[in-house]
């Protein structure tokens, strides 16, 4: 069973994972609340490229970079591999439908959401203390 908790300022944040959650859909899902069980700082980034790259200095792996279509969300992403998408929302607002949409799903989500952010990535634990945000699983 997970516990969660959303740092005060991440309540809206939650929407980020929604472009990662279609583009990994093996990654995500099985229903539950968007409460992160891991809490950082809350943070925000001004581009994909600079969270890809905080990212890979926190010890993430991203061999292959992949721009991708955010589809319906005001979004800028990409994935590093079939595991890790990495997402930067325009607008926050998005964040906390896309999370929902990720843990309905059918498999289990890993998600570190931040501000305005989303990484899918297996670890997402790994990377709070350098990148903030918090962990969203179910």
């Amino acid at each position: 069973m997970t516990t969660r908790r959303l740092p005060k300022s991440a309540t809206g944040l939650l929407a980020t994972f929604g472009l990662a959650s279609l583009a990994l859909a093996g990654c995500a899902g099985g229903g539950g609340d968007a409460t992160p069980s891991v809490t950082g700082e809350p943070t925000s980034y001004e581009s994909v490229e600079e969270l890809r790259d905080a990212y890979v200095a926190a010890g993430g792996e991203c061999p292959n970079w992949e721009e991708l279509d955010p589809g319906d969300y005001d979004a800028v992403a990409g994935r590093c591999s079939d595991q890790v998408v990495i997402s930067v929302y325009n607008d926050p607002s998005q964040i906390e439908g896309v999370v929902q949409s990720a843990l309905d799903l059918a498999i289990p989500a890993h998600l570190l959401v931040g501000e305005n952010w989303i990484i899918n990535t297996p670890n997402p634990e790994d990377f709070v203390d350098a990148l903030g945000g918090g962990v969203v699983t179910g």
